[in-house]
């Protein structure tokens, strides 16, 4: 799926609504019920995740690049071959069976409506991390 603005704006007003919900339980002053004034450093912060709410579900749930980690390749020592491998005529190397194939993912499915909420609360908190780690394997990796 491509990031388009018409999905932008919709999952932007999604983030907006939990940060929002989360802005004003952080200014609640709980005694009296009431709102307190002042901007602190946590309301920056959400908002920095209001900017980066969108990118990030992006990358979680729509993102269907064929990206793939690095393996680790480990050398076979030299003197575990048996000795019938090694005397084996080359029809009996042919006929060994194919390594294995390698494993991969499964294909991203929907979620149901409740795992995308659980979703976008712990995104309203760590969408510019998320999004922080997509970029920095994007740069390595690609």
């Amino acid at each position: 799926m491509k990031l388009t603005l018409q999905y932008w704006l919709k999952q932007t007003g999604i983030g907006l609504i939990f940060t929002l919900i989360f802005l004003l339980l952080g200014h609640l002053n709980y005694a009296q019920w009431r709102l307190m004034p002042g901007i602190s450093i946590a309301d920056w912060y959400f908002l920095l995740c209001l900017v980066c709410f969108a990118f990030a579900k992006w990358v979680i749930l729509e993102d269907n690049r064929d990206v793939q980690a690095p393996t680790i390749r480990r050398r076979r020592k030299r003197g575990l071959k048996r000795a019938a491998d090694e005397t084996a005529s080359v029809y009996e190397k042919m006929a060994k069976p194919a390594r294995e194939p390698r494993l991969q993912a499964a294909p991203k499915s929907a979620l149901k409506w409740y795992w995308r909420v659980l979703l976008d609360i712990a995104l309203a908190f760590t969408s510019p991390l998320i999004l922080g780690g997509f970029i920095t394997y994007s740069l390595r990796h690609n």
